[in-house]
Parts: C-alpha cells; sequence; structure tokens
C-alpha cells in the first residue's frame, strides 16, 4: 500500500506514484495478426530459424564448381533441372552443372553461387557466365539463419509488438502470442450543464460534452478497453453511486472530469473520501491540472480531473499514459523528456508554476524544433515553462513531451 500523502507534489513525483500504484495485469492470448502493439506478457524466441533454408535472393542459376573452360573470359554450365519458389526436392549440382532457380528457390546441394539471370547467357542446354560474377563475395545465397538464429530472442518481455516482429515471428512458426490484458477504464463527466445528446434541444446555460469524446478515443488509441462512460449531473449522492458502481471488479481505471475545484458543486474529492477511496495526492505544483486527484478505490486506480477539455487531454498524457504503461508492464512508461531549440519569443501571464504549454515539435537538419502551438492548431508536444520564467525568447533550450512519436511529428510536419 502506499504511503497516502496530502502535500502539493510536483509533476515528476506525481509520475513515480503513479507508476508504483500500478501493477501488471495478467496475460493472455493473441492471435498474431490482432497482436500488433500489445505488449508481451513474456519473451518470446524463434521456433526455428529465418530463413529456414538456404535460398536464392535472385531469379538466375545456381552453379556448381567452375569446369575448364577453352574461353579464359567465361566459364560453361551445363542445365541440368530447374527449381522454382516452393519445390522442395533436394538437388545438387557438380561440377561443371548448374540448375535454373527462381527467388525463393532452395539451393541445391554444391552451388558455389547464385548467378542472376541478367548476368549469363543462355545457349541451349548450357549457361554462359562471364567469369566476372563468379569472383564476387557476393553470392546471392539466403543463408539458414542468417536473418535469425533458432532460440534467439525477437520480442522481449514489456515491449510492444510492432510490424517487423510481427513478421518475424510468423516467419519463425507463431500464431499467436502472450500479450498483456488490456486495461479495462470506465470514466464520468460531472456537470449539470452537460449533454451528451446532440439531437436534443440545447438551451442558455447547458453544453455539449466534448470530454466524453475525448476520453473515448484517447482510450482506444493508447491501448485501453472502453467499459463503459456516462454523464453525471452536480449532485452528491448520484456521483457516488456512479463512483461506487464503476469501480467494480472489471475496472482498473476510473476517470472523473470536472467537479474538482473549490466551489459548491465540485463533488468528487468529498465523493471519493466517502467511497472509502484511498488518496495518494490532491494537488499538482503545475498548471493546469493543480486540482487533480489521485488514489485507489478498492481495487480501481482512480483519476480525479479537471473539467475543461485541453487540461484533460495534457493529463491523460502526463497521468493516465505511464498509468497504461505500467498496467502492461511496459518497460518504459513514463514519457520520455526531450530538449528542443524555441523558434518563437512567447511569454506567460504569471509565473510560480510549472506552466506546460501545447507546441508543435519539428526536426530540421537533425536539429530539435519546437514552437508554441497556435489557437486551433494541431499540436504534438507540450512545452515545460519553468516556474522561475515568465519570458521564453527564440533559440532558448526548453524541455518538451512529445505526445506522438517522433516518427508521426515528422510526416505531420
Amino acid at each position: 500500500m502506499l504511503k497516502n500523502t496530502m502535500e502539493n507534489i510536483d509533476l515528476e513525483t506525481a509520475q513515480k506514484r503513479i507508476v508504483q500504484g500500478c501493477a501488471v495485469l495478467p496475460h493472455e492470448e493473441e492471435g498474431l495478426s490482432n497482436a500488433l502493439g500489445r505488449v508481451a506478457a513474456k519473451s518470446h524466441t524463434a521456433l526455428e530459424a529465418l530463413p529456414g533454408y538456404d535460398g536464392s535472393l535472385r531469379d538466375g542459376y545456381a552453379v556448381g564448381k567452375a569446369a575448364e573452360s577453352n574461353n579464359p573470359g567465361c566459364a560453361v554450365f551445363r542445365i541440368i533441372d530447374e527449381v522454382a519458389a516452393g519445390d522442395t526436392r533436394s538437388l545438387s549440382v557438380g561440377t561443371g552443372e548448374s540448375i535454373r532457380i527462381m527467388t525463393g528457390g532452395l539451393i541445391p546441394a554444391g552451388c558455389q553461387a547464385v548467378i542472376p539471370q541478367e548476368d549469363c547467357s543462355v545457349e541451349g542446354q548450357k549457361v554462359i557466365v562471364p567469369i566476372h560474377p563468379l569472383q564476387q563475395p557476393r553470392t546471392f545465397i539466403h543463408k539458414k539463419g542468417s536473418q535469425i538464429a533458432e532460440g534467439s530472442v525477437i520480442l522481449e518481455k514489456g515491449v510492444s509488438l510492432n510490424s517487423e516482429q510481427q513478421v518475424l515471428l510468423a516467419g519463425s512458426g507463431y500464431n499467436a502470442v502472450d500479450v498483456v490484458k488490456k486495461p479495462k477504464v470506465s470514466f464520468f463527466c460531472t456537470g449539470s450543464e452537460l449533454l451528451t445528446d446532440t439531437s436534443t434541444g440545447k438551451l442558455a446555460g447547458q453544453r455539449f460534452s466534448g470530454n466524453s469524446h475525448l476520453l473515448s478515443g484517447l482510450i482506444n488509441r493508447y491501448g485501453g478497453q472502453l467499459l463503459e462512460q456516462e454523464t453525471v449531473i452536480d449532485d452528491s449522492s448520484q456521483v457516488m453511486a456512479l463512483m461506487e458502481r464503476m469501480a467494480g471488479d472489471d475496472c482498473d481505471i476510473l476517470i472523473s472530469t470536472g467537479g474538482m475545484g473549490q466551489g459548491k458543486f465540485d463533488l468528487i474529492e468529498e465523493a471519493f473520501a466517502q467511497c472509502g477511496g484511498e488518496t495518494i495526492y490532491r494537488s499538482l505544483n503545475m498548471r493546469p491540472g493543480k486540482a487533480t486527484l489521485f488514489g485507489k478505490l478498492k481495487d480501481t486506480l482512480f483519476f480525479g480531473l479537471p473539467g475543461p477539455p485541453p487540461a484533460v487531454e495534457l493529463l491523460f498524457h502526463e497521468l493516465l499514459r505511464p498509468a497504461f504503461c505500467a498496467l502492461q508492464g511496459l518497460q518504459q512508461c513514463r514519457p520520455q523528456k526531450i530538449q528542443a531549440t524555441l523558434t518563437e519569443d512567447f511569454s506567460l501571464a504569471k509565473r510560480g508554476l510549472l506552466r506546460l504549454k501545447s507546441g508543435v515539435f519539428s526536426l530540421h537538419e537533425g536539429f530539435c524544433l519546437v514552437r508554441p502551438a497556435k489557437r486551433g492548431e494541431l499540436s504534438n508536444c507540450y512545452i515545460f515553462c519553468l516556474p522561475e520564467k515568465q519570458s521564453f525568447q527564440k533559440g532558448d533550450m526548453v524541455e518538451i513531451h512529445l505526445t506522438v512519436s517522433c516518427l508521426e511529428s515528422v510526416f505531420a510536419g
């Protein structure tokens, strides 16, 4: 059980406590075709070598040792057979012999090299090969086990399966892999003013809920399984009933949005305590996200987030994603820090707290660059604005956290 602490804490400490509070979920078997992006529950080794046989890398001729020739610039080989990909016969070539072979064909015994068809000429049942291709170190033979040796690790425990590993696992005989189960997540949005049905009439003082769609998308994108989502009015008894019901045996993470301030209808912290929740922290030394709660309700991790969607999205990346990663046993759980150079000046209204500002990251001639995102512009990172600074100048080095992969950022730019 984690220590119950009530002081304001910094973001890094919060991330550490979240990861410490997560136990890796059980594993399950998943078909290889559906396992892309899933986290390996154990290391998977090659069941057989890849490739599993010596194969031809080109269409051409598998030649044996060259026989003596009257032409010092060429070697002549008699064509004795033909091998296509999938031909399983055990053939061989002797001195002065060759077999026509297709890409992927099984290399016959005694073969010295595959001569690509464009590097030789055929006259009847003979193939004439210039001496030069025979003297090249490259034989165009894909040796058995040259890609993966039998028993070598293809996919390590705690690593997300990528497409390259998927191909290697399939090639070495896997149909399914052992992966950690997806975190099961439920959430509710608080606010008597919120509407989720766009077909109903909206009155003055009401608004449609953006967080319901935002969280559904983020949970799915980052490997969670959405169990349930609800919207609840600012009523203590209804909030408590919903919280207790959602934090059931099947729920790994429960999220709430809104109701985290100090106002009359900000009910989340009190409801959480009344439901028997253990508070791990209830305030962060940063904006947005100062009014944020993390704790445990039964065996369910609980995140009480503020209401504004930009803050919800930011805190999802900084707090929820580490929890998703830790529950699945990923080796790297916390956001990776990157140093980038500012390409524009900007300033903040106040200083004194760490502020995370939406930014646009790019790579240019090998340098990491960043600038503040404009209103309505798609951002791909958060810029860390240290508490002691209020003004930032072009050329300053700043810390950023990417919200997408570096590769995605490059292609988006």
